[in-house]
């Protein structure tokens, strides 16, 4: 359990993550937000051309590094979306003042000489930085925030981590073993839950009924924790499964999310806050009673804890409260749009019975059943039997 293993997160210095335009590597903080070179080159060019491009679709294509090329108008509006700044690009004006006073100083280091960072000053830094973490987070806070970090990581390391390094595999055309490919992945992901105090106290029905109503988001996060990239077999395997329309909106899902991916924390958290929603039920055609919460109350209160630690880790990553409220707003913003994706998803699943039905017992599990065969489904027990485990 997380009460029971004390420990303190260690993280050491990343690199600049990926490109937030296409999700390539980037290779610097560029007009405010880090990107590749490439897509440095095109905001600079573009951003402030008078000439506006045209989306041949309806606005919504993606933006990944394999069809960047695709749609300049989407790319486009997705560097200013993601906080690139047109006021950033310099005139040749601007290059040549800029130039100048470059040359400046270099000659005045040479007339003197160069005076070395003192050690007060970065002890200085340091303490503020471990001030203000100390001052938002209370010592039982980052107690428990590292408990959730390690509680992931051992749950993953459990198994040989080369079987979550690349999902998929291979470039999938049947629905059923692409599912059934994620089937361990799944598995751990129950086993993390596990080790969550509230979520063990919650009656078996109300972990179930968790479980299943927000199996599409959760299995989205974790492929993004597990992952890190998205990969061309799961681009390609997407496409053919669900088609182009649903295929692009799920990209799209999985952009926002894996913009979070940097931080070691907020997405193993975010997980456990969604696991705890009662609002997100994604079983929006079913009459069964199965789906509805045995105890409402307990299931709020032990996800309000998390929300406020949420609230207080970011807080401590912030200069201050203004940009909190201006992540919760994107975050907000995001989930709801990767929400909106899983209602698609689970609808089309829908009409998937046959390909449910050939899917591993667990993975045949999380999914809404048509109302004619919904009384006669027994398939939570699969489920049911893993949460009660130990």
């Amino acid at each position: 359990m997380l009460e029971q293993h004390s420990s303190t997160i260690s993280v050491k210095s990343r690199s600049l993550g990926p490109c937030l335009i296409c999700n390539n590597s980037a290779v610097g903080i560029n007009f405010g937000v880090p990107t590749c070179a490439p897509c440095k080159a095109f905001f600079r060019r573009n951003a402030v051309k008078k000439a506006g491009f045209v989306c041949r679709l309806n606005g919504d294509c993606p933006v990944l590094h394999e069809f960047r090329r695709m749609c300049n108008c989407c790319r486009l509006a997705k560097c200013f979306r993601v906080g690139m700044q047109k006021c950033l690009i310099l005139s040749d004006a601007e290059k040549l003042a800029r130039k100048e006073l470059v040359e400046q100083n270099r000659q005045k280091r040479t007339k003197v000489e160069i005076i070395k960072k003192s050690p007060v000053i970065q002890q200085a830094i340091i303490s503020y930085t471990i001030e203000k973490r100390t001052k938002v987070l209370s010592a039982f806070d980052q107690t428990l925030l590292g408990n959730i970090f390690n509680a992931y990581e051992r749950v993953y390391a459990r198994a040989d981590s080369g079987q979550y390094s690349c999902f998929p595999s291979m470039e999938h055309t049947t629905m059923h073993i692409f599912y059934n490919e994620s089937e361990i992945r799944n598995r751990s992901l129950v086993e993390y839950f596990k080790l969550i105090p509230e979520f063990n106290r919650l009656t078996i029905n109300d972990r179930t009924t968790s479980i299943r109503n927000h199996f599409g988001g959760l299995f989205s996060l974790n492929e993004a924790i597990l992952a890190r990239s998205i990969n061309q077999k799961l681009v390609a395997s997407v496409k053919n499964l669900f088609g182009l329309k649903i295929c692009n909106d799920i990209l799209l899902s999985m952009e926002r999310i894996h913009a979070y991916t940097r931080d070691p924390i907020i997405l193993k958290l975010i997980l456990i806050i969604w696991s705890l929603s009662m609002a997100m039920n994604t079983y929006n055609d079913s009459t069964s009673g199965d789906h509805i919460y045995d105890d409402t109350l307990s299931l709020f209160s032990s996800q309000s804890i998390y929300v406020e630690l949420l609230w207080r880790y970011v807080e401590s990553l912030l200069p201050s409260t203004k940009y909190v409220v201006k992540f919760f707003s994107t975050f907000i913003r995001d989930f709801l749009y990767i929400q909106t994706c899983c209602f698609t998803v689970n609808g089309y699943m829908q009409q998937k019975e046959d390909e449910i039905n050939k899917m591993e017992p667990l993975m045949q599990s999380i999914w809404p059943v048509s109302k004619k065969t919904e009384v006669m489904s027994d398939d939570d027990d699969d489920i049911d039997e893993l949460l009660s485990g130990e």
